[in-house]
């Protein structure tokens, strides 16, 4: 997967109309997404507060906005259209209703999921019937039975889904049983469509107990990272991770709902935040010439000795350097004691099947600048922990495979 195509999965959610906390400073916004490297966002369209010029700023700094539609859809998506014709591609989707299971909504006569798939119907007529948004595409509404639903035609141009791991697990593989993404990602594959997940993520208020609970900040950067890598190695075509900002100050930690946040609520980032800029950093840094044998078109490699809760991700730069992406989700946190795990790595042998000149070893929770470099050497052995690692691989002169 080249870089570029990974780095365009990666997405976050805002609320710029939460104006009586962080959002209400949009420049604060920008920079934090500019700084991270991401530009797409999830969001309600454009309505009385803030103001348009809010969302103007942010497209004319490279913000591609997935807009949701509110219960006044007709009108969201005349918005979406105008500020696609105030800056031209800044409306990367229209998304129908959230999460119609809590927030049900009425449509002509109609109630529950009758009146959601229904209102979804007008909404994808609409959006492909306005010139002003020709070739957005259509995300499906959240919160329906899928099981009773067998095609998404004149539906929706992806199908969407919300993953929250539970009890401070991993997204993927849990030893329990427990894969949050991989069940989400099958119960709509029989529609054969692309996907996108619209909300993914761990908030930082750490807790005992059973279900949604709260985890320390390194842990939810752990989960993030992971999630981010996870769902691109399943082909999510876009993860929108919630969200941006703590909404407002929660001191007590008494509402988990104010500890999601990317950055705290003064703006200032979390561990997750750093994570994510050295993650876009690593992976955007290029050599100034093609590196050898960059007109590979792919790397063979084995990993041997992998446990069953490994996993990894191959991507290329556009200079031809591949990054190996590595990560084990072994268990993160003990839900009895509120506490934080950490495993010890897996000891992996790689082969890359043909002599690399160099090798850098990367861990973005940590830095943005390699912790070990090796030279002209085939195999290696690789401690693949808890949480992305990423291995630069420049090929040697020999003839690719």
């Amino acid at each position: 997967m080249p870089t570029d195509a990974f780095i365009e999965t990666l997405a976050v959610i805002t609320h710029l109309n939460y104006t009586d906390g962080a959002y209400a400073n949009v420049r604060n916004v920008a920079d934090d997404l500019t700084w991270l490297a991401i530009r797409h966002v999830r969001d309600y369209s454009p309505g009385t507060i803030p103001p348009f010029s809010t969302y103007v700023h942010l497209a004319q700094r490279g913000v591609k906005f997935n807009f949701l539609t509110g219960s006044n859809f007709a009108e969201s998506i005349e918005q979406a259209a105008k500020l696609n014709t105030a800056v031209p591609g800044s409306v990367a989707a229209i998304e129908g209703f959230n999460e119609i299971n809590n927030w049900p909504v009425p449509y002509h006569g109609l109630t529950g999921t009758a009146a959601g798939l229904a209102v979804q119907r007008e909404i994808y007529a609409r959006v492909h019937a306005t010139p002003e948004l020709a070739g957005v595409p259509v995300y499906d509404l959240t919160g329906y039975d899928y099981k009773s639903v067998e095609t998404r035609t004149d539906s929706a141009d992806y199908a969407n889904q919300h993953v929250y791991p539970q009890n401070g697990e991993q997204p993927t593989y849990n030893a329990n049983g427990d894969r949050w993404m991989g069940s989400a990602i099958a119960a709509v594959k029989k529609f054969q469509l692309p996907l996108v997940i619209t909300e993914f993520g761990y908030f930082s208020m750490p807790q005992a107990g059973w279900y949604m609970l709260g985890v320390d900040e390194a842990t939810q950067a752990k989960g993030v990272l992971n999630g981010y890598m996870d769902a691109a190695a399943a082909g999510v075509k876009r993860t929108y991770v919630y969200e941006l900002l703590d909404e407002k100050p929660d001191p007590q930690s008494k509402s988990g709902e104010m500890h999601y946040g990317l950055f705290r609520n003064d703006n200032s980032p979390k561990q997750v935040a750093y994570a994510i800029r050295n993650l876009t950093s690593i992976l955007n840094a290029r050599t100034t010439r093609r590196a050898n044998g960059a007109a590979r078109g792919m790397l063979a490699y084995t990993l041997s000795e992998m446990p069953v809760s490994g996993n990894n991700l191959l991507l290329q730069k556009k200079d031809g350097r591949f990054v190996l992406a590595l990560w084990n989700e072994t268990p993160i946190w003990n839900r009895e004691t509120g506490t934080p795990i950490t495993s010890p790595p897996a000891s992996v042998q790689l082969d890359f099947g043909a002599k690399a000149s160099r090798v850098d070893l990367y861990d973005p929770l940590v830095s943005a600048t390699p912790l070990a470099s090796h030279r002209d050497l085939r195999q290696l052995t690789v401690d693949v922990p808890d949480h992305v690692i990423l291995l630069e691989v420049t090929p040697a002169d020999a003839p690719g495979t």
